[in-house]
């Protein structure tokens, strides 16, 4: 099984009124602003699996600044799962304390303010969320390296232990690697979360961000059963990005976990012949 833990997808409306919504939100306009900036909708996610061979992919949302822009998305996201037949996984976006949409399969991609906090009354609805067994994706960010759009609003390695230890039910996708964070599994602190299942980290952005030995250096320090394969669809095309991994893990078993065993372990997902 081949399961893709990162991707994004936005409602036909949302798309269409692009402009208006970088005017609304400052951190749409952050990654959005430009029109080369790709959006996707659920229809297109799918042309896009069915191409590169993904058996389901992990949808998000963006964490808006509008509880009503949150509401709106994270509706679409469990419909758009609803109509795939499960073929897409929502993860859907919080805002202070709007409810929890049933069909949910988790949160994110959550994102923190400038600061490095969230406002109270959202991460009162995290803890819910939490509480309820809802995994997190949590977008995460290098603190070396060049600049680009979306670096900021990220969990730094610094930011995300705290986080971690604020909530010790979650179960979290460190996203984009959790910004170097693997180092630090070789912390035995560190490594007793990873090895009860709390937390994983996904590849996505990886070749933007990374050289291709970053799987194996990973794989090394946090585990094989930590990596998950996220391809940041529309960023990178799913075909090219699973290719990659491939490409990067000459180990069949290794690629096999990579690219869905681990996933659908994380996430409760049965697989053929289970």
């Amino acid at each position: 099984m081949i399961i893709d833990v990162h991707t994004h997808i936005f409602p036909p409306r949302m798309i269409a009124d692009r402009e208006a919504l970088v005017r609304a939100d400052a951190g749409f306009a952050a990654l959005y602003a430009d029109p080369r900036a790709k959006m996707a909708t659920a229809e297109e996610l799918l042309a896009s699996m069915a191409e590169a061979g993904v058996d389901q992919s992990v949808a998000c949302g963006f964490w808006w600044s509008s509880a009503a822009l949150a509401a709106e998305h994270a509706a679409y996201l469990v419909a758009s799962a609803r109509a795939s037949t499960q073929r897409i996984v929502p993860f859907v976006p919080l805002h202070g304390d709007t409810a929890i949409v049933e069909g949910t399969r988790g949160v994110g991609e959550l994102r923190v303010g400038s600061g490095g906090t969230l406002n109270a009354a959202t991460e009162r609805n995290l803890a819910g969320a939490i509480a309820l067994g809802l995994p997190v994706l949590a977008h995460c960010t290098e603190e070396a390296g060049h600049t680009y759009p979306g670096k900021t609003g990220g969990f730094t390695p610094g930011a995300l232990w705290p986080f971690m230890e604020a909530h010790p039910q979650a179960r979290v996708i460190a996203a984009h690697w959790g910004g170097g964070f693997p180092f630090l599994a070789m912390m035995p602190e560190v490594r007793a979360v990873i090895d009860a299942g709390r937390l994983a980290f996904d590849s996505a952005a990886s070749s933007l961000l990374y050289d291709p030995r970053v799987f194996e250096a990973v794989r090394g320090m946090a585990g094989t059963d930590a990596v998950l394969w996220g391809s940041d669809f529309p960023l990178r095309t799913q075909a090219r990005d699973r290719a990659a991994v491939e490409a990067a893990l000459p180990d069949e078993a290794a690629r096999a976990a990579v690219l869905g065993g681990n996933a659908a372990r994380f996430l409760g997902i049965d697989q053929p012949g289970e």
